[in-house]
């Protein structure tokens, strides 16, 4: 009995549960020898049944998530192990291509090739698109390298940013990816006639467009105030301030496209 009580120490279940278990296995002395032996049997079998879900549950926990945006926004949850163990879309664009596409239980890099060569994902990859990974873990700086050296990816052009759980969940609350709320965060800090709605309706290329136009416009605008030595405490103004109704009359003329 002390080598079942010793067995029990690594079992993932209640101290309630092992008590009853061994309590019972005691009781079971008074009986034949065959007889005793086939309960053993049985209940080995139900502490293996507890020790698979238990290694199910630790396989399928995420550790780390990648945000890929395009248009199609797509959430991977990766498991310690490096696999991808949920797919999660946040747009239409997003769910349509997760309908045909299965990405469970693949390597995260091989996930990321078999999306990005598929034909659903392929009509939203064109010279002038812009991918963008954003991950979040502990090993970011690992898998972010893993993303640029893949060959795939590095025919498009692509960004890659970090973020945190505390942005995953209030990005989750507006129903968006955290990368594409990452960047729309960037947008309104620059631009605060930006909303959040604008960015539902705007690709992740029309974010980064205008991130771009309003980086050029400080710039040009702080070295116009350098030259002139002006003090005369008027704010820049605001540089996308058509950002959201550009983002929403396109995606209306084009469907979604680019």
């Amino acid at each position: 009995m002390n080598v079942i009580q010793e067995s029990m120490k690594e079992i993932q279940a209640s101290e309630e549960l092992k008590a009853h278990t061994l309590q019972y296995l005691k009781t079971q002395k008074s009986y034949p020898r065959p007889y005793r032996m086939w309960r053993y049997a049985a209940v080995a079998v139900c502490l293996l049944l507890f020790l698979a879900a238990g290694g199910y549950r630790f396989y399928s926990r995420p550790v780390s998530y990648i945000s890929i945006d395009v248009n199609p926004s797509i959430e991977l949850g990766v498991n310690r192990f490096g696999r991808v163990v949920s797919a999660d879309a946040y747009n239409t664009d997003g769910q349509n291509i997760l309908d045909h596409v299965k990405l469970r239980n693949l390597a995260y890099v091989q996930a990321i090739d078999k999306l990005m060569k598929s034909e659903d994902y392929a009509v939203f990859l064109t010279e002038d698109s812009h991918l963008v990974f954003t991950v979040i873990s502990d090993n970011s700086d690992v898998i972010l390298k893993e993303i640029n050296a893949d060959a795939l990816a590095q025919k498009y052009q692509v960004t890659t940013y970090t973020s945190d759980l505390a942005c995953r969940q209030e990005a989750h609350q507006h129903g968006m990816s955290f990368g594409k709320y990452r960047a729309c965060q960037e947008l309104t800090q620059y631009d605060e006639s930006v909303t959040i709605e604008d960015c539902h309706g705007m690709t992740m290329g029309e974010i980064c467009d205008n991130i771009r136009s309003c980086q050029r416009y400080r710039h040009g605008r702080k070295k116009q105030d350098d030259a002139e030595n002006n003090d005369s405490g008027q704010g820049d103004g605001q540089c996308g301030g058509n950002a959201g109704h550009h983002g929403r009359h396109h995606r209306n003329r084009h469907g979604g496209g680019y």
